[in-house]
């Protein structure tokens, strides 16, 4: 009986190993430092930016991964007393989505240029030609702003592009916000989107790559200080960044317990997806960059739902199943008008 104990303690042992290696294997975050909890010191708390322009030459790098364009802001609870500690800074109060710490950008500022803040990371691997990457975010907005924006996203380049001092990056990011202005200063927004990489991307960048004239905003917080400077600023924190790569381990095994099919494809619009799966999923359909046009929830007790997007327009558009976050299929549905 004691042998037996013995055995049954070590398999429950060895399941245990397993499990969490099976979960590390297929949930690996490809993004190093995405809560910002790592820094090297000396940290300025009155001056705040990745980089502490007060603090010795040649200047100290101090948030660990992390590059920034037109310094965006390192919040952390270490610094107790000062305009960039956490909670309480010279922004307003906001806890840390996850950890001790997290960044703030300038997403909007109404005044004579194009000054926008960006930060961006160097990937520790390029991303492979045809893999399915998934990134996801959240930010919220700082009680000083007094205006909110939705535009949102994130731009993965093999090369950085060329960066001009008070200026934005004009490009076409990849992942987008599409959850509409963002004006929750309380509660932590998340921004996620899926990327079907080209091979080589060794950079992803966040921040806001539209011009002024082309970002969309809304007035918020009419009491707030920065009205007499800014007549429209929008600020926001960001944390816990995460990009996973879809094609593991974990997502073949959920695979081989589902199918789905699209028919017809192509279709004009109008189609139907026949599937069997084991729990509650969503069916999400997307434009080429990532935009998401519709959700259609999946229960496994159904085999069979009718799609209808007749709004849609002659191209390619791309779905995806996802089950709890983990991406079980995408593929290709090609619209013939």
């Amino acid at each position: 009986m004691l042998l037996l104990s013995r055995y049954l303690k070590t398999s429950k042992l060895v399941i245990v190993i397993c499990l969490f290696l099976f979960k590390n294997i297929y949930s690996q975050n490809l993004i190093q430092n995405g809560s910002f909890e790592n820094y090297t010191n000396p940290i300025d708390c009155a001056a705040g930016g990745f980089d502490n322009n007060g603090v010795g030459i040649p200047v100290p790098h101090v948030l660990d991964n992390w590059y920034n364009f037109n310094s965006p802001d390192y919040f952390n609870s270490v610094c107790n007393a000062g305009g960039y500690s956490m909670p309480n800074s010279w922004f307003g109060y906001s806890q840390a989505k996850n950890g001790l710490a997290f960044v703030g950008f300038c997403g909007y500022a109404e005044i004579g240029n194009e000054n926008k803040e960006y930060l961006y990371q160097q990937l520790s691997t390029p991303l492979v030609n045809g893999k399915i990457y998934q990134l996801s975010f959240y930010v919220t907005l700082a009680d000083a702003s007094n205006g909110a924006i939705k535009n949102i996203g994130a731009y993965f380049c093999s090369n950085l592009p060329n960066l001009t001092s008070f200026s934005y990056i004009n490009v076409t990011p990849q992942i987008v916000n599409q959850s509409g202005f963002i004006t929750d200063t309380l509660n932590w927004v998340q921004i996620q989107g899926l990327y079907n990489a080209v091979g080589g991307e060794q950079y992803v960048i966040i921040g806001n790559f539209n011009s002024n004239s082309n970002t969309d905003t809304v007035k918020v917080n009419t009491n707030s200080t920065n009205t007499t400077a800014y007549p429209r600023f929008s600020y926001y924190y960001i944390d816990d960044i995460t990009l996973i790569d879809q094609s593991t381990v974990g997502v073949n095994e959920l695979n081989k317990q589902a199918s789905f099919e699209v028919y017809p494809n192509p279709n004009n619009g109008a189609m139907q997806l026949n599937y069997s799966i084991t729990r509650k999923s969503e069916f999400i359909l997307t434009d080429i960059t990532g935009r998401i046009f519709n959700t259609y929830s999946l229960d496994e007790a159904q085999r069979s739902i009718v799609v209808n997007e007749h709004e849609l327009n002659s191209g390619i558009y791309f779905y995806s199943v996802k089950q709890n976050n983990v991406v079980l299929k995408q593929d290709k549905i090609v619209i013939i008008k």
